[in-house]
């Protein structure tokens, strides 16, 4: 939220925003908004909330392929890209599109999933043979994890290094990386997240927790996800 402009004239592109949960909350913010997907049923619920907020004067949804977005060179203040990366398995298409949209010294933010901890979580509580293999194999990148039981969305990764040269390597200068999930290795996650069972006490102090470490650059191997704010010189 620090980064989001609050500027009415500022324009910002929120690229793959799905059903507009970081648009609405940028919107609410004061700047203007430009949520692009591809999905049409996830824009029609996106229309819906943004109906419900009366936001349409303030956010703007769009169908459409954000490695073309259309737009001119430099026309975005901010650009929030979130949980959207790991859908490109050859992403720098996308990073010198976004880069090519976003204004000079603005910024973008984005995030990528941990490909160290994607094969730790593969790693069963009895491990066998086979269930350490695909843990390997998911490391090595010669498979890789799914979003839906027929295995069509493919889950790609990075490790830390990578997703910081990714973003060097098309023009980025990347002001930090913040870890985001850091108990995710200790399988908290799947029990307290995931199912949604924990006391407000509990979940404040988990939260602590990951705040005094998300910001640590030697703890960012540990989380499930990496958020990079980088800016376009």
């Amino acid at each position: 939220e620090p980064y989001v402009p609050v500027d009415p004239d500022a324009l910002v592109l929120d690229a793959g925003g799905g059903t507009g949960r970081w648009a609405i909350r940028m919107a609410r913010k004061g700047c203007k908004v430009v949520l692009m997907d591809v999905s049409e049923k996830m824009l029609k619920i996106a229309a819906e909330k943004v109906k419900e907020e009366g936001l349409q004067h303030k956010i703007t949804i769009k169908k459409g392929d954000i490695t073309k977005t259309g737009y001119a060179d430099e026309t975005f203040d901010m650009i929030l890209c979130e949980h959207t990366l790991f859908l490109f398995k050859e992403p720098d298409i996308l990073i010198r599109e976004l880069k090519r949209v976003l204004k000079r010294k603005a910024r973008l933010i984005i995030s990528a999933h941990n490909r160290y901890v994607q094969a730790l979580a593969c790693l069963p509580e009895k491990p066998s043979p086979d269930k350490v293999n695909h843990a390997l194999n998911i490391l090595l990148r010669k498979k890789y994890n799914t979003m839906t039981k027929r295995g069509k969305v493919k889950i790609y990764t990075w490790t830390p290094n990578e997703f910081r040269t990714l973003l060097e390597r098309n023009g980025f200068q990347v002001e930090k990386i913040i870890g985001k999930g850091v108990t995710m290795p200790l399988r908290i996650s799947k029990e307290l997240f995931v199912k949604k069972e924990y006391s407000e006490d509990l979940f404040n102090k988990i939260l602590q927790f990951e705040l005094a470490l998300c910001e640590k650059p030697d703890a960012l191997a540990l989380a499930g996800h990496m958020q990079a704010i980088a800016y376009k010189p």
